[in-house]
């Protein structure tokens, strides 16, 4: 995953408040618990001295972001000396609320939550009209884009003037007519193809997900050309016919997305692991270290599990730099201790290094490495 959404987090050389909150809008209580959970938080961020412009940024963020009107959710808030560094909608809520007030922008949390999402593009047809929404690889109120497709529609054609397998009578005249509803129906899906490049250049597109007619989507796989589209289309059940059928689509969707995901962090793991073999990677937090100070990681991995995380050391002057000591630093003086999490992926940032989740069979460790741009 690239990390440059991050970069603007790391535009204040002052410390900066993090905060991880559940904006879960799924009961008719919700906007209260919001409050009661945000002021438990603004009370820690005080005691951790805190001041009050930025408090009173972060307030705001969350009484005005672009948090969903409901469902499960949840918000990544920075700010600092009373300026918004930046807000960002979490597709899962936090485990756990947390604030932080550090030198670095505590940013683990938001990095995996971009990991478990991807950009994609949805489609839902049948011969004639059709329906493609473009989403990005974060949560946002609406599609990206949201465009429509009304074809041709052959009123003299319908389902009993189509020849079958054994159907005797015209057969030529139901030929003709099957031939001219066959290219209707691909002229159509010629439009929605259109429609559909269009949505994957707008959010730089992951995967299509098509569901309706077997037919039509036989037909836009056709217009689309493997040639045109590097990206895979995946097949679901749902599509058009009413209010059930698009919820099916979303939920089959969704379902598509948690797979591809998964999909990718194993072959992250295979590529960590076979490059591991030949020293194109390091494992543990401390042989990665010198990797990162000298720009040497290609992609950090780190698990999402935080209980016990050590503190490291990190320099004001040179944010690339991170060690178990100062003495390891370019300037001890101007050495500050962070959480291990904030001050690795503060120097993948700032080094254009990416970014995976490390993940055993699924389940979230606790774990670090990095693959290298160049062998030990």
């Amino acid at each position: 995953m690239d990390l440059a959404f991050l970069r603007p987090l790391y535009e204040s050389d002052t410390p900066v408040a993090s905060v991880h909150l559940d904006t879960s809008r799924d009961t008719t209580d919700a906007d209260k618990k919001i409050e009661l959970r945000w002021r438990h938080l603004r009370e820690k961020l005080a005691s951790l001295g805190t001041d009050e412009a930025t408090l009173d940024v972060l307030e705001e963020a969350i009484g005005e972001g672009e948090s969903r009107a409901y469902g499960d959710h949840g918000q990544a808030l920075y700010a600092s000396e009373g300026r918004l560094l930046g807000a960002h909608t979490l597709a899962e809520p936090p485990r756990q609320d947390r604030a932080a007030f550090l030198p670095v922008p505590d940013t683990l949390p938001l990095a995996i939550d971009r990991g478990r999402r991807l950009p994609y593009v949805l489609v839902a047809l049948d011969r004639v009209n059709a329906k493609v929404y473009a989403y990005a690889g974060h949560p946002t109120r609406t599609p990206v884009l949201e465009s429509s497709n009304k074809g041709e529609d052959l009123q003299n054609l319908d389902g009993a003037s189509r020849i079958y397998p054994g159907q005797r009578g015209d057969a030529g005249k139901r030929r003709a007519d099957t031939h001219i509803g066959q290219e209707t129906w691909r002229e159509n899906t010629a439009q929605v193809a259109e429609l559909v490049r269009e949505a994957v250049r707008t959010v730089d597109a992951a995967v299509i997900i098509a569901g309706g007619d077997d037919e039509a989507i036989a037909y836009l796989r056709e217009n689309l050309g493997p040639r045109s589209l590097t990206i895979p289309i995946k097949v679901v059940a749902g599509g058009r016919g009413g209010v059930d059928a698009e919820e099916r689509l979303r939920e089959s969707a969704e379902e598509t997305l948690r797979e591809l995901i998964r999909e990718r962090q194993i072959e992250a793991l295979s590529d960590y692991q076979r490059k591991l073999a030949h020293d194109q990677a390091v494992e543990g937090t401390t042989p990665v270290l010198p990797m990162l100070s000298e720009g040497r990681v290609e992609t950090l991995l780190l698990g999402a599990e935080r209980d016990g995380e050590p503190e490291l050391w990190g320099s004001f002057t040179s944010p690339t730099l991170v060690d178990t000591s100062p003495k390891g630093l370019d300037d001890p003086n101007a050495a500050f201790k962070a959480p291990a999490s904030a001050l690795m992926l503060r120097s993948a940032v700032l080094s254009d290094a990416s970014f995976s989740e490390m993940v055993d069979h699924g389940t979230p460790t606790n774990e670090t490495g990095a693959t290298l741009r160049f062998p030990k």
